[in-house]
């Protein structure tokens, strides 16, 4: 576990040979094993990460990690409170651990039910984790059960609204829709393409969709489509700012794309290694790639 940091580091080649309105390097981060988790706590600009070895690691604004815990298990799924203060994992096939800001485990939760995924609310007051059986359950942080829904394909994306107390979920195929916080049914559309990863702005207005070779579709807050972005390669990670200001999108083939709300491409490039996880600060500004190898890196275009 390792970090560099400094007003303005050097720019790796593949970063410096991009095309377009290029980044500075922000900070660069090392886990001790290949990286499976990165959110983002959009009020506070920290970053959560997870590896295969059951590593967790608060990293601040200027890339330094401020908290650490290891498990005993390798942690499969984060989620992580936009003020910070509350941490979930998803460890083995279906034991639910929270933490405090400093990474203090507070409880566990095992289920009887292999769980796919797992999301928590902006203000880190209920969590939703989805199950294998396409079961759903939400839960307060205290471990009260408080609703359950089933859905017609088991949910392997979730997603939080800020706004609204609803629940954004998408399948790996054939199925995006959105639930209340009591379990009920807002919507329900089906999908004609495969889901690499679904990301929304802050107020779920806007759904972004990787769909592999249907490049990022992007769904309105009702779950109607509203076109597709197509850029060169099989999308298969994003990240989207609160706003809808910026998009950051890698594909299988590793491309990277920074894009605006139009989905005018801004900068581009090829990565040395497969990117696993991606996030973007609140205002679009900056985002963190991080590499399946573990590595991380923040890449901030505010400064030019």
């Amino acid at each position: 576990m390792n970090s560099d940091r400094s007003d303005r580091l050097p720019k790796p080649d593949w970063v410096r040979k991009g095309r377009g309105i290029g980044p500075s390097v922000r900070w660069t981060f090392n886990t001790d094993a290949p990286l499976t988790g990165l959110r983002l706590a959009r009020e506070t600009g920290e970053v959560l990460v997870s590896d295969e070895t059951g590593g967790i690691y608060r990293i601040d604004r200027r890339g330094e990690y401020s908290a650490v815990n290891r498990l005993r298990e390798p942690i499969r799924e984060i989620a992580w409170s936009d003020d910070g203060q509350t941490a979930i994992t998803l460890v083995g096939e279906s034991e639910i651990h929270l933490f405090d800001r400093n990474l203090k485990e507070q409880w566990k939760l095992e289920l009887p039910v292999q769980c796919l995924q797992i999301a928590i609310d902006p203000y880190g007051r209920y969590f939703v984790v989805s199950l294998i059986d396409s079961g759903n359950l939400i839960f307060d942080v205290h471990k009260r059960r408080i609703a359950g829904f089933e859905t017609i394909r088991p949910l392997k994306h979730l997603c939080f609204v800020t706004s609204e107390s609803l629940l954004i979920g998408a399948a790996e195929h054939g199925l995006i829709c959105c639930h209340a916080l009591d379990g009920d049914q807002i919507w329900q559309e089906k999908l004609w393409s495969n889901v690499g990863e679904m990301v929304t702005t802050g107020d779920g207005d806007l759904i972004y969709i990787a769909g592999f070779t249907h490049g990022v579709q992007t769904f309105d807050g009702e779950g109607d489509p509203i076109g597709s972005y197509i850029v060169e390669g099989t999308v298969n990670r994003l990240a989207a700012s609160y706003d809808p200001n910026r998009l950051l999108a890698s594909t299988i083939e590793r491309h990277l794309y920074w894009l605006d709300a139009d989905g005018e491409l801004l900068w581009s490039t090829t990565t040395p290694e497969d990117v696993s996880r991606l996030a973007c600060d609140a205002f679009g500004e900056w985002a963190v790639c991080g590499f399946a190898n573990g590595q991380l890196i923040c890449l901030d275009w505010s400064r030019g």
